[in-house]
């Protein structure tokens, strides 16, 4: 594959030295050629820039690709590679794209013969003088030593339509015999790097000429004069269709007025073309090609250029004629060739082969018959055409009867009659007398008659005669009919800005440059303005027209530098092109703020980012649902923004971290023009407290359109801890939100921008200090570079730095309650286990509430009750719970570090007598038979215990969050209990507790844990420097999703985490390695179908995070199927909460929205088990539609 070259749109300069419109062989040239002279050249392209590899193929592909120009008007693609033109008698075919219709032509490589170049009044006088000293000669040599054409090569496989070609010149007399010969084509038979530098591959012999050579072997002008432009630091832009020229009387500059076709803008019809854009230039090279550049005069006419009234006139087809021998009784393989399989009939390049038929007294005579290929995408279309027309207009008068029979049975063998068609290619002469017209706005082709003509008749004999001297029909041009009013197609216009000795004689002068003279006589010109393509030639040329056509460029750009004093170095390049390093690299100067320039130990750097954008979503954290809505659409949105610090203190100073933001926003779907930024701030590293070790690189803009409507552009790169490999991803992501300007600001849409690659490194290249000496622009340079990549490090390599322990936090609790504290009724009690150990309770109520029922609270493995009221979240789940009028109880048993039984060694069966006490002590004081539970983790497993064996009773509905009866390890568990760790620890080191907790001063032993945790496998984007967090992770596996929890959070664990006993472990590690609840002895007497039959017979849901580390999600569902095996569906429920882990189930910053919300629904969907007697049971829709009441209820699964 090959590299684009090809920038986007906002890099396109206010200014350049030179614009070229078209990249055809003339405005390859002149880009070419005006950047070796040394001159900032942008080449401007209406088609998108596609290189071999890349070109449409089949004839689905292509008709994706086709445009028609009619005086209906324009169907398909702006950008479309294949563009046809619909006229009166006269049809067209030419190519749309970097590299213009040499990206589709035949390739022939042949001179104007010399009566073409003597024709009398033909050309400008100056052109005779050039042709005569040899000016003209040069310039084909130029031309040769850049295309390289040759003949195809006698050691190569033999083609069959040009050996029958070459038998049709024998039959058809000496006189077609002796001028046929193989003609130089601009295709490479061999692989190697040609003379501009870019390598290249042999021809595979396909034959698709005519729709795009997909093997790279030919040499259209993106092989050669485009890249050797590019590599000389000519910027190249595609889909931009140039609509118009003016001068600036009052700069002198060019004003080159272009529709942007690119990033959906086309999508918007006339909004957008009405929108200009412009660019503006000393010189301009129109280019575009004939019809093309025809459209541009004629526009800027219209708007005031003083132009020739010969503008349009002397229109040429170049005799171009399309014929065919239809089911010839040879082999022709004249069919396109698919470059997507093994290729085992090689075709051929589409023209190998000519019969020169131009030795003649008067060049109107003269023509060359070429013989062609037609292109696989075609086949289909031409067998068609050919089947019907053999039957009605194919000429087979002279075929013996012996010879129409074969033809008839070939005929209706499938491929074998298009198999034996040669197509026949001649360029001759007609009288250039068809004239283009812009009428409403569209190129209107006029030539009345241009088929019709005694020289069409005769070649179409010729044809006819080379048909039967092989046995086939001769059939003619599709359009060639009466239907057609005898029409011709072409494939090489040409004129309509002729060169002329004066304004009444042409549209330009022998030097390109356009004449001023409107209706008088005038040979006084536009400076500056240059016609370089097709549309000067003045007279039709017998001949394949690109080589006359680039050598007349080449003239062109000569002069145009010899005027200016300018030097066009020729030499060949000395070593191949490096796509990624070009010879030459201009500036990207468009948005430098001017006065930076004064700025000492100032900063600045340019950046290109684009994406999508979309108007139809609104919701403030869906950016990802945005990008895809507006992918759909095609809605896009850009920016090119320049960053200016005015001192390096502004970016890397924390209170001072702002920097301005000058430049433009491109959205279609805000404003069909460029956004101006009219202030703007940008901040490289903030921190973001919402999320852990989480930053965020801000842009803030206010814009305006051109209607003087305003926004708000509010943007965010998240910058979190991750491994190396995202940190591109991270740092090249923008989140955009734009608002209405005024106050209250309304979200008006979302999206995400991107930077590539190839813009990121052109983004360093921008990267500028300013100040009075260059060690303050040194000193600049390195603070910075040493601020951003400490920074960059802190969240790449975390596991590298040293270790943040909780002593380093101030905790800052952000919780946002809905209640005043006045109103919460707080209670403790204390409970005492069956042996002994008391535990605590602690109640809470909002006051003057009608509470619905006791809900009471069970945590996790050694911590406090403060897991569910912390408020160090936003939201937690016994605030939420007091706001829906529950009565919340939480209990703190024997593993919490506030009851001093957390000392001593215990068993999960001892937690399940704590966790029944709690639940009796609830009973006895709410005066309720019934409450209901919600434990976790083992909690959870400790509550399964004591429900089986019957020591806990009073539970109406229970929720276990993220285990069950099954627990099932994680793989990081199963890895940790399958090594052993927990004996080595007990053993080896005779520990018998675990503190998750630590500090900068502790024993040796846990400074050297907590440097060997930070390697842990946290798992992709789940490093951090949090020594507590990787002790934790240690003990139980990582616990919650970073990215759904806060710093906040993060950074203060110790304040409910604590110390662990070994014996609790041991039993845990048991039952995880038997997936199952067991006893500490192993006794399996918990778990079986009686227990579960006879005390699990109750509402029972689960909830778990989906990506749970610490057990397998499995876990839950599990013991869910098994109770709905045992006990039916009715009673149980299960609720997987996507993108979450373990305890940011109920830490995370959504929980309010992915937990509670269906915990509170769970809660009321079984209220008539354990409400108050005094409340009314609610009647609570199910995720069916359906309602359950009066304690009936059915399973919902939500995995």
């Amino acid at each position: 594959m090959y590299k684009h070259i090809s920038k986007p749109v906002s890099h396109l300069q206010e200014h350049y030295d030179v614009v070229v419109i078209g990249s055809g062989y003339g405005g390859a040239i002149a880009a070419s050629r005006m950047s070796r002279a040394n001159k900032r050249v942008a080449l401007l392209e209406k088609g998108k820039e596609r290189w071999p590899g890349e070109y449409p193929e089949t004839l689905s592909e292509c008709l994706k690709d086709i445009q028609i120009h009619s005086k209906a008007g324009h169907q398909g693609k702006k950008t479309g590679m294949y563009q046809f033109y619909h006229g009166n008698d006269q049809e067209a075919y030419v190519a749309c794209g970097l590299g213009g219709t040499s990206l589709v032509n035949a390739n022939v490589a042949l001179e104007a013969d010399e009566l073409t170049w003597r024709r009398e009044k033909a050309w400008p006088a100056e052109i005779y003088a050039d042709h005569n000293n040899g000016k003209i000669t040069q310039a084909y040599k130029r031309v040769e030593q850049m295309l390289e054409p040759n003949v195809y090569p006698s050691h190569w496989p033999e083609l069959p339509k040009l050996k029958v070609f070459e038998e049709q010149a024998r039959l058809m007399g000496s006189e077609f015999n002796e001028n046929f010969r193989r003609v130089p084509i601009t295709v490479h038979f061999e692989n190697r790097v040609n003379n501009a530098g870019v390598r290249q591959h042999k021809s595979t012999l396909t034959g698709n000429d005519a729709t795009g050579i997909n093997d790279g072997s030919k040499n259209s002008t993106l092989m050669n004069y485009i890249p050797d432009a590019w590599n000389h630091g000519a910027e190249i832009f595609c889909e931009i269709e140039v609509k118009k020229i003016k001068k600036n009387e009052k700069t002198g500059l060019w004003v080159v007025y272009y529709e942007w076709l690119g990033d959906g803008r086309p999508h918007f019809g006339e909004k957008n073309s009405q929108s200009l854009m412009f660019v503006t230039a000393e010189v301009v090279f129109v280019a575009a090609g004939t019809f093309g550049t025809n459209e541009i005069m004629m526009r800027s006419k219209a708007h005031g250029l003083p132009i020739s009234k010969e503008l349009g006139k002397g229109f040429s087809g170049n005799g171009d004629i399309l014929g065919f021998a239809y089911n010839c009784d040879r082999f022709v393989n004249g069919v396109g060739a698919s470059s997507r399989g093994k290729n085992t009939d090689p075709v051929g390049p589409c023209i190998t082969g000519i019969i020169d038929m131009r030795k003649k007294d008067n060049a109107f005579d003269g023509y060359v018959i070429e013989e062609g290929v037609c292109p696989l995408a075609a086949a289909r279309f031409f067998s068609l055409h050919l089947k019907l027309a053999y039957k009605t207009t194919g000429d087979s008068a002279n075929l013996s009867i012996s010879q129409k029979f074969r033809g008839t049975w070939r005929d209706f063998v499938p491929g074998s009659a298009l198999g034996r068609t040669q197509v026949f290619l001649v360029m001759s002469h007609d009288d250039q007398q068809g004239k283009l017209e812009l009428e409403d706005d569209r190129l209107k082709i006029e030539f009345p008659d241009v088929g019709k003509t005694d020289q069409v008749k005769h070649i179409n004999k010729v044809l006819s005669d080379a048909s039967h001297a092989v046995g086939g029909t001769y059939v003619h041009s599709p359009v060639w009919s009466s239907l057609f009013k005898k029409s011709l197609v072409t494939v090489h216009p040409i004129g309509g800005c002729v060169m002329g000795d004066d304004s009444t004689e042409g549209v330009v002068n022998y030097k390109g440059q356009v004449f001023k003279g409107d209706a008088e006589f005038s040979t006084e010109v536009h400076d500056g303005l240059y016609v370089c393509d097709a549309a000067v030639i003045p007279t039709s040329l017998g001949v394949n027209p690109f080589y006359t056509i680039s050598a007349l460029c080449e003239l062109i750009c000569e002069r145009a530098a010899e005027d200016r004093g300018w030097h066009i170095n020729y030499d060949l390049p000395k070593q191949p092109i490096d796509f990624d390093n070009p010879l030459v690299v201009y500036p990207n100067n468009k948005t430098r703020h001017k006065s930076i320039v004064n700025a000492d130990g100032g900063l600045s750097f340019t950046e290109v980012m684009q994406g999508y954008f979309s108007t139809e979503i609104v919701d403030p954290e869906a950016f990802i649902t945005a990008e895809d809505q507006a992918q759909s659409s095609e809605s896009r949105m850009q920016f090119l923004l320049t960053i200016i610090a005015y001192d390096y203190d502004t970016l890397t100073s924390i209170d001072n971290q702002t920097a301005d933001i000058v430049g433009t926003v491109s959205c279609r779907a805000l404003s069909p023009d460029p956004l101006m930024v009219t202030s703007g701030k940008f901040r490289i590293y903030v921190e973001d407290n919402s999320h852990v070790d989480s930053a965020r690189m801000m842009y803030n803009m206010n814009l305006v359109d051109t209607g003087g409507k305003q926004y708000t552009f509010e943007g965010f790169k998240f910058v979190k801890n991750s491994n190396i490999f995202n940190a591109w991803k991270q740092t090249s992501t923008l989140y955009v939100t734009v608002k209405t300007f005024n106050e209250p600001r309304k979200i008006i849409g979302l999206g995400i921008l991107r930077i590539g690659v190839c813009n990121f490194l052109d983004q360093l290249t921008t990267l500028e200090a300013t100040g009075q000496t260059e060690w303050s622009k040194l000193r600049t340079y390195f603070t910075f570079l040493k601020y951003f990549f400490t920074r960059f490090l802190d969240h790449y390599i975390p596991a590298f730095l040293p270790l943040e322990y909780p002593e380093d936090s101030i905790p800052v609790y952000n919780n946002q309650k809905s209640y005043s504290l006045q109103d919460r009724i707080e209670e403790s009690y204390t409970f005492t286990a069956k042996d002994g150990v008391i535990g605590k309770l602690r109640r809470y109520r909002l006051r003057g509430r009608n509470l619905k029922a006791p809900v009471l609270l069970v945590h996790g493995a050694a911590m406090t009750h403060e897991m569910w009221t912390t408020d160090l979240q936003k939201n937690n789940l016994c605030d939420y719970l007091l706001e829906q009028d529950y009565d919340v109880w939480l209990i703190d048993y024997r593993l919490s570090p506030t009851v001093r039984a957390s000392q001593e060694q215990h068993t999960l069966d001892d937690l399940a007598s704590d966790i029944a006490a709690g639940v009796n002590k609830v009973r006895e004081v709410c005066r309720v038979e019934k409450i209901a539970v919600i434990s976790h983790c083992l909690g959870s497993m400790a509550t399964f215990i004591g429900l089986l064996t019957g020591e806990i009773v009073g539970v109406g509905s229970f929720i276990a969050s993220q285990v069950g009866m099954h627990p099932i390890p994680s793989l990081f568990n199963k890895v940790k209990n399958a090594t052993g760790l927990l004996h080595v620890f007990r053993g080896l080191l005779g520990q018998k507790f675990f503190d998750v907790r630590t500090s900068r001063d502790t024993n040796v032993l846990n400074k050297f844990l907590d440097f060997i945790f930070r390697f842990l496998p946290f798992g992709r984007g789940q490093f951090c420097r949090n020594a507590l967090c990787h002790r934790a992770t240690f003990c139980y596996g990582p616990l919650y999703r970073h990215e759904n929890i806060n710093e906040h959070l993060h950074n203060d664990q110790h304040l409910f985490f604590g110390t662990v006993n070994i014996t609790t472990m041991a039993h845990a590690s048991l039952v995880l390695k038997k997936e199952k609840l067991v006893k500490a002895s192993g006794e399996d007497i918990y778990v079986n179908e009686k227990n579960i039959r006879d005390k699990l017979n109750f509402p029972i849901a689960f909830v778990c995070g989906e990506k749970n580390a610490v057990f397998d999600p499995e876990s839950t569902k599990r013991s869910y199927d098994l109770l709905m095996h045992v006990n039916g569906e009715d009673l149980y429920d299960r609720h997987v909460v996507n993108d979450h882990g373990h305890l940011d189930v109920w830490w995370s910053n959504k929980s309010k929205d992915v937990t509670f919300g269906w915990v509170k629904s769970r809660l009321e969907a079984t209220a008539a088990h354990f409400y108050y007697p005094s409340q009314k049971v609610p009647t609570v829709p199910n995720g069916n539609g359906k309602t359950y009441a009066n304690g009936s209820l059915r399973s919902r699964r939500t995995n």
